[in-house]
């Protein structure tokens, strides 16, 4: 199922960047050139064409980054590094937010299923953060950890009750765990109410031979945490 709707992100992506966006950005030109072209219109009626020609560019850049969350490019041509790290910059412009990322040891090159997993589950526990932690800085970390990689989102914000979130299935926390256990990965949070949240996503790397360490082998480093 998470393969399928994978497919389908993609699909949407491409039609939204390639059909939507060029068809605003042709009408953006067009009221450009009428508004330069109108001679002699009063100057209340090309002040309102230069707004609508300004409103169509930001709608135009807003399904530009739907396009970019559904799919991202970065990812597929770059890696996952260079992937967070643009998620974080979009996110941050978007919410007016600081959130600040590092990348350290990140092996290469990553198999696609590892760093599509990886990158869901950062897009999934920073939409979490910055919809219901109340804060406006937050950190992710993206590093090898053993044989395998490790990624860290966490913030200081109004945290959770991690029981409640489990049994409610609440939070995204289902949908990480799901597309963790696809690549024998294990996903370990550690919240309180009023204490802040830090998800941990630890992923075993396959060796060359292609056979995957044994899971449950790599544990996030120095986290007391509850793996759900």
């Amino acid at each position: 199922m998470i393969t399928a709707q994978e497919e389908e992100r993609k699909r949407i992506a491409r039609e939204l960047h390639d059909d939507i966006c060029q068809k605003l950005a042709m009408l953006s030109i067009e009221l450009e050139q009428t508004n330069g072209d109108s001679e002699g219109l009063p100057t209340v009626t090309k002040k309102r064409l230069e707004e609508l020609r300004q409103h169509c560019s930001r709608i135009g850049s807003d399904v530009q980054a739907l396009s970019h969350e559904l799919h991202s490019s970065k990812l597929e041509y770059f890696g996952v590094v260079s992937a967070v790290r643009d998620l974080c910059r979009e996110l941050a412009k978007q919410h007016g937010a600081n959130i600040e990322f590092k990348d350290e040891n990140v092996p290469k090159p990553l198999p696609r299923d590892i760093s599509l997993c990886l990158f869901r589950v950062a897009q999934e526990a920073l939409h979490n953060a910055l919809k219901y932690s109340g804060v406006k800085r937050f950190a992710v970390e993206l590093g090898g950890a053993g044989e395998g990689v490790q990624l860290v989102v966490r913030d200081a914000g109004a945290g959770f009750d991690l029981e409640e979130a489990r049994l409610n299935g609440g939070l995204g926390l289902l949908s990480m765990q799901e597309r963790l256990k696809l690549v024998h990965g294990r996903l370990d949070v550690e919240s309180r109410p009023g204490e802040g949240t830090r998800i941990v996503a630890v992923v075993p790397v396959p060796a060359e031979n292609g056979e995957s360490p044994a899971t449950g082998q790599y544990r996030a480093k120095g986290a007391a945490v509850g793996e759900v």
